[in-house]
């Protein structure tokens, strides 16, 4: 009996303890050598434009909005892609200054066609960086300079895609605004007039400048360069002046009187040969602005209603310096209380006379001019200013202020 109950005890005991154990987990075979991998969700990106290929540069197609004289604007161009650069309609270009031929070239074709518009091409050498060079840098350069003045360089990206070539870029500009901050800043504008010309520089491999001119005008600018047969008293044979043929003379109003323009002729030629007697006279000069410094002197001139002013140009680079043509320019500046110019009018030059015509001065040289003008009234806040230019920095001549007005 007792027998019984201890087996029983011991059973009741058994079933408690496995009611309380948890269910045992199903037994699974697993690979030691097999690691199970869980997919994550990546977010997708969706690919970039074409017009974002780079932020440096413009790709497809580009308008430029201009507010400041001093533009760069980079544009992407392919191999065997062309740029057509619009301008608009009141303005063109005046001089172009391609770079390396074998990067880009400027259709002159095309300009002569249409001079509203530059075509660039690329050359033989204008291919794409390697893929796997991250940094774009640009290949080629043209720099234009349009007739009233304004100057935009050009910055041409190779590209593989042919679809990121910019095709067509817009530049709009207002060409008020830009001759208004140009003459504010006494920078030459208008290059179009007869007055403020420059002259074509080539090379025998490639162009270094593209001069763009129409036919009739170039035919009647040679016109007008033709010397005429004059009765006015001649030079003072000890002044050393070039013959007529490359005498540069500034226009004189058909409406003066001979007399008076012989009085003006002679008045700065007796200047003129002074001066170069007596060098030494030229005292104050001016900071080098691209290696030309002025001085000037004041003669006195018998007569009210014009007066004749001398101005030395020294070259102070290593190299011979190419002037500008109808030089020196004089004008009148209006100042704001500042002393800074807020309008800028030219004078009338009645005869200019040169130590030396052809244009060009050697290292180290000085070249001398007399120059007759129109005696000017200014105001409270007027000066006036003698400004002489290089063809190579035709956009920032040298200049000195002649006569200031005593406020």
């Amino acid at each position: 009996m007792k027998t019984i109950k201890s087996l029983l005890l011991l059973l009741a005991a058994q079933i408690l303890v496995s009611a309380q154990e948890a269910p045992p987990k199903p037994t699974t075979s697993r690979c030691h050598g097999c690691v199970r991998r869980v997919a994550k969700r990546v977010p997708s990106v969706a690919p970039a434009p074409a017009s974002s290929a780079s932020a440096d540069f413009f790709v497809g197609e580009a308008r430029v909005d201009v507010t400041k004289d001093e533009t760069v604007v980079r544009l992407a161009m392919a191999q065997h892609g062309s740029v057509l650069i619009e301008l608009p309609a009141n303005d063109g270009p005046r001089y172009i200054i391609p770079g390396d031929p074998e990067m880009a070239t400027v259709d002159q074709k095309a300009l002569e066609r249409n001079k509203r518009a530059i075509v660039v091409r690329p050359g033989t050498q204008f291919v794409p960086p390697l893929r796997n060079l991250k940094a774009r840098t640009p290949s080629a350069t043209v720099t234009a300079q349009m007739r009233s003045g304004l100057v935009v360089t050009f910055l041409f990206y190779p590209v593989e895609d042919l679809a990121q070539n910019v095709h067509r870029c817009v530049l709009n500009y207002n060409r008020d605004e830009v001759v208004a901050r140009r003459r504010a800043a006494g920078l030459p504008v208008n290059l179009d007039s007869t007055g403020e010309r420059g002259e074509m520089t080539t090379q025998s491999v490639a162009p270094i400048s593209i001069s763009v001119e129409d036919t009739k005008e170039e035919e009647n600018r040679t016109s007008a360069e033709t010397p005429i047969a004059s009765s006015a008293p001649g030079p003072n044979p000890n002044l050393r002046v070039p013959s007529p043929a490359t005498t540069r003379l500034s226009s004189i109003d058909k409406t003066v009187d001979t007399k008076d323009t012989a009085s003006y002729a002679s008045s700065a030629q007796t200047a003129l040969q002074e001066a170069m007697k007596q060098p030494k006279r030229f005292k104050n000069w001016t900071k080098p602005t691209h290696g030309l410094a002025l001085s000037i002197l004041r003669p006195s001139v018998n007569g009210e209603r014009f007066n004749v002013v001398l101005v030395a140009v020294k070259n102070k680079t290593s190299d011979s310096v190419k002037l500008t043509p109808d030089i020196p320019d004089l004008s009148i500046e209006m100042l704001d209380d500042r002393g800074k110019p807020l309008n800028i009018e030219s004078i009338k030059k009645l005869h200019t006379e040169a130590s030396d015509t052809s244009g060009l001065i050697p290292k180290g040289g000085i070249v001398y001019y007399a120059v007759a003008y129109t005696s000017p009234v200014l105001g409270a806040h007027q000066q006036v200013r003698v400004s002489v230019g290089q063809t190579s920095a035709a956009d920032e001549p040298a200049s000195i202020v002649l006569v200031r007005s005593e406020k």
